[in-house]
């Protein structure tokens, strides 16, 4: 990917704002050390094994995470760092373990995912892709905003979002970069980028496929003697995904409203760049053909490859195999990896599952579930349909705090006790958390794909603060709609067991 237009003010070219800071330091401070341990934490600190104040010190520093995210306070990759470090100076993670908190699937998963996409990159493959959804959508900005959102909504529904957000940000900066030579267009770059991270974002929930989250809601279902086939999760999901699709098209060219409205100039020099190109090169089959070997062997790792095997790859395993493949066949080289895989985005997850791991491990993930739905339960809404709408707006607030699949694993064995006991339907339950998970608008860390776009360079902390003010509502809206009239209206799912 070239950096030819970027805006090196954004991304991960941001250095220390000393006031953000101050305030991040300062809360932690306070949450941390001031304010007494209450009696719940210690209580919950007690039935998992841990410390109390252990799981202050957490909570502690995902409030200073939040102040340093949104805010962008200090380089992104120092806060995933500093997630460690904070581990390590109060005790919370013994040195030989912290490692560890880092080393997870999904890292290995982004880190060759990246490394795929920046050889699709190099061979010209991602102009050929981004050119098909150009040549359906025309040149209309509004149409291309579409065409972005579909092009990455559809595929990531069965693909990780990671592998598919690499293959259009380089036609999304070329199409602000040559734009931009004649006309100033800072929100058209922030608008082609962002549609690209919420087509990412809404896809995902449409199959089982679509991300880890919806893979374990599934076993828990299982676990409580619900079974969920394929089509049934995709006849359950796809309202989300094309009503958000539908909505985003209007919304986000609202938010960043583009300053031209017809890209007719841009998209016609790369056609015509792109016909230079002539017909695919052996080379480039090559590199489209271990792609596709890549994609079969992440849709099959649990049947084919485990059949074949005895046991699986990971999503991770799969991809670095791809990454590899790609440098023994001559195809690229580690030094291509170095130049053009985005190892900051790297280093931000790695962090984010960091602080995932811990928080989950130490108790306080659980204490704060605790906590909400304790809250929530004296005003009756801890059952039926108010059960269901419930859980989605605690699985859409905490997927801005931690992993989407965290939070599916923190509290959803807790709310499908909740459903069973209240006699509500566990699947309407299980699988509204799992599509709330999707709604982490609000902080870069919040999907693997909002990272790659911010690290692009044309986005801020703040546009995704002020995408999500008025997308995180929509999208609560959208999903109140898909429970209580798609699901039970249309597809006469029974709100209570029978």
């Amino acid at each position: 990917m070239t950096d030819q237009g970027l805006n090196n003010t954004g991304g991960f070219g941001k250095t220390t704002n000393f006031k953000w800071l101050a305030v991040g330091l300062l809360l932690f401070t306070i949450v941390g050390f001031i304010i007494p341990i209450p009696e719940s934490m210690v209580l919950k600190a007690e039935e998992v094994g841990t410390n109390a104040k252990h799981i202050q010190i957490i909570i502690a520093l995902l409030s200073a995470c939040v102040i340093f995210f949104a805010t962008e306070a200090i380089p992104m990759p120092a806060v995933a760092l500093l997630i460690g470090l904070v581990q390590l100076f109060f005790g919370v993670t013994e040195p030989s373990k912290i490692v560890s908190t880092y080393a997870h699937d999904a890292v290995w998963f982004i880190a060759g995912s990246l490394a795929i996409g920046a050889t699709l990159v190099k061979y010209g493959l991602d102009k050929r892709i981004g050119m098909l959804v150009m040549n359906i959508c025309g040149s209309n900005t509004r149409m291309i905003v579409v065409g972005l959102l579909l092009g990455t909504a559809i595929p990531s529904a069965f693909i990780n979002e990671a592998s598919i957000a690499p293959m259009y940000i380089p036609i999304a900066v070329a199409l602000y970069t040559i734009t931009n030579k004649t006309t100033p267009a800072p929100n058209l770059g922030k608008l082609l980028m962002m549609s690209i991270a919420i087509g990412c974002m809404i896809g995902a929930p449409m199959s089982p496929s679509g991300g880890a989250r919806n893979a374990i809601m599934i076993g828990f279902l299982e676990n409580v003697g619900v079974e969920v086939s394929f089509f049934q999760w995709m006849l359950m999901g796809v309202f989300y995904t094309v009503v958000m699709t539908a909505l985003m098209s209007f919304v986000l060219p609202f938010l960043f409203k583009p300053e031209i409205n017809d890209l007719s100039e841009a998209v016609n020099t790369l056609k015509t760049d792109l016909a230079q190109h002539g017909k695919m090169t052996g080379k480039q089959w090559l590199v489209a053909g271990i792609m596709f070997l890549v994609v079969f062997m992440w849709i099959t790792d649990k049947s084919i490859t485990r059949g074949l095997l005895g046991f699986s790859l990971g999503l991770g395993g799969v991809a670095i195999f791809g990454a590899v493949l790609y440098m023994l066949l001559g195809l690229t080289s580690w030094k291509d990896y170095e130049e053009n895989v985005s190892w900051g985005v790297i280093i931000l997850y790695a962090g984010a599952i960091s602080l995932g791991t811990v928080f989950r491990s130490s108790g306080a993930a659980g204490w704060l579930a605790d906590s909400i739905i304790a809250t929530l339960e004296p005003l009756g809404i801890n059952s039926g349909v108010s059960l269901v709408l419930l859980v989605i707006g605690i699985g859409a607030g905490l997927t801005n705090l931690m992993s989407a699949g965290a939070t599916v694993a923190v509290i959803g064995p807790v709310v499908l006790d909740m459903a069973i006991t209240s006699g509500t339907n566990p699947l309407l339950v299980g699988v509204g958390l799992a599509i709330s998970t999707s709604l982490a608008f609000w902080l870069v860390i919040g999907t693997p794909a909002s990272s790659i776009v911010y690290a692009a360079g044309q986005l801020d902390a703040k546009d995704f603060i002020r995408m999500a003010t008025i997308a995180w509502p929509v999208a609560l809206a959208v999903m109140a709609a898909m429970v209580t009239i798609y699901w039970i209206i249309v597809l006469r799912i029974p709100v209570l067991i029978q």
